[in-house]
């Protein structure tokens, strides 16, 4: 079978290319960087070798198409380091805050809380804020397995044209924020929430370790988790309607707990919303403008009612 480099794994090299040339250029100013250049270089080298693979089932077939779920969380990890080669390690949550300011006439992370009280309501809201690492991966595996097919005797994952797309956009997306975070970094109200939520209940401190572990701190403004999770769902499109309402409801849940465990400015989340419809506009006509995937199914694949 014929090798086939998807738009997606173009997108990614891209990405991988540029942040390996700000810091190769940023290694001037120390180790790390360099360190970080080379570390984009074995990345870049591994995607040109996975993209390569041309299994339909079994560990090599997931590797090839589930790749880019890997390197969400260290190419969001590394944002606040990148961003001190423009900015030298200032960020611009005072200004971020006079936006909540004037669009909230306060800052409703200060009080959200105090409104609901009460470790059932901390909880469900920290619960809340989890759901957004379901809905990615989730998100991916669903528009995933929309690509398997049985035709003509085989079995396995072929590349339908509803998965490159969904691939292709959301990537675009998520490269969209870290630039973002790159060169306007914010931090968000996190000092507020150490102070209200730390060591309190069972997933707060959760959280906390997965900020510590794999979370950036300087990507606040504006709220990728709400943004991407917009885009999933506009990528998605359940046309079940008790699906549809409850994958609404997350959202709304979703946003609510970005503000309520003080992890975001509620500009952070409004942002997030509107970024998240016009990422995917935006990128939805770029991929419409790339034309044909190689070797992607013409077929309609026939999406599953939820």
């Amino acid at each position: 079978m014929k090798k086939a480099r998807h738009h997606f794994d173009r997108l990614i090299l891209w990405y991988l290319g540029v942040i390996f040339a700000i810091t190769f250029i940023g290694s001037y100013y120390g180790l790390i960087y360099l360190i970080t250049a080379l570390m984009h270089m074995v990345m870049i080298f591994m995607v040109l070798r996975i993209s390569g693979i041309t299994a339909r089932s079994g560990p090599r077939a997931w590797l090839r198409w589930c790749y880019p779920l890997f390197l969400l969380m260290p190419l969001h990890y590394e944002v606040e380091l990148v961003g001190t080669i423009f900015h030298g390690g200032v960020v611009f949550d005072e200004l971020v805050k006079g936006w909540d300011r004037w669009l909230f006439s306060g800052h409703p992370h200060q009080y959200l809380a105090d409104l609901l009280p009460g470790p059932w309501w901390r909880e469900f809201f920290h619960l809340m804020y989890i759901t957004y690492y379901f809905i990615i991966a989730g998100g991916f595996f669903c528009a995933w397995h929309r690509g398997r097919t049985s035709g003509n005797g085989e079995t396995g994952y072929y590349e339908s044209r509803d998965f490159l797309r969904y691939v292709f956009i959301f990537l675009g997306t998520f490269c969209s924020y870290m630039l973002i975070f790159i060169v306007f970094p914010v931090i968000g109200p996190l000092d507020d929430r150490f102070l209200r939520f730390s060591g309190y209940g069972v997933l707060g401190p959760f959280i906390d370790l997965l900020y510590t572990v794999g979370d950036s701190s300087a990507g606040a403004f504006p709220s990728s988790h709400i943004g991407e999770a917009v885009v999933v769902y506009l990528l998605l499109r359940p046309k079940s309607l008790p699906i549809r309402a409850v994958s609404i409801s997350l959202i709304v849940c979703l946003t609510i707990s970005t503000i309520y465990g003080a992890f975001h400015y509620s500009i952070d989340a409004a942002a997030g919303l509107v970024s998240g419809l016009l990422f995917y506009l935006i990128w939805s006509w770029i991929y419409s403008r790339l034309g044909m995937e190689p070797n992607a199914t013409k077929e309609k694949i026939r999406t599953t009612e939820a």
